[in-house]
């Protein structure tokens, strides 16, 4: 239990508010610096949301988290001053002092208000200055869809 306090501690510390993660299973290997929750995860942070089957959360020698990554079956929504980001990929990557979030394996996202729709192999999507970046490949290039008003 003192290790699930720590690790709420530092996440919090890391997003500015509080951190809620829930999971069947949770493992902490503190020679390695990792946390591991395995397990329909479900992370909440204020109005963002991460679900996976596991997340691994990587920290540093001074127990702040540098990486979390989230595996199988994840769905997230993102939100970023205007814009909500959510959708589904194979593997979301979080690195929190970048505010980068690196999304692959047949990424689909729809963001809000626009309701444009994205499809791509890998996307990231850069919190700090709003940028998306959006790549395909040979076999599934990138597609995107939205509306535009003809008057």
């Amino acid at each position: 239990m003192k290790k699930v306090c720590i690790l709420v501690m530092a996440i919090a510390w890391m997003y500015g508010g509080s951190i809620e993660i829930t999971s069947h299973k949770f493992e902490a290997n503190q020679k390695e610096l990792i946390s591991k929750f395995y397990g329909k995860v479900v992370v909440k942070k204020g109005k963002d949301l991460i679900k996976a089957d596991k997340v691994f959360i990587y920290f540093n020698k001074n127990k702040k988290p540098i990486k979390i990554i989230a595996q199988k079956n994840v769905y997230f929504s993102f939100i970023n001053k205007a814009k909500t980001y959510k959708g589904r990929a194979q593997k979301v990557i979080y690195y929190p002092m970048k505010k980068e979030y690196f999304l692959s394996g047949n990424v689909q996202i729809t963001e809000l208000p626009d309701n444009k729709k994205i499809f791509a192999q890998s996307v990231v999507i850069d919190l700090a200055s709003n940028n998306l970046s959006i790549e395909g490949n040979k076999k599934k290039p990138v597609k995107m869809i939205f509306n535009i008003e003809e008057k």
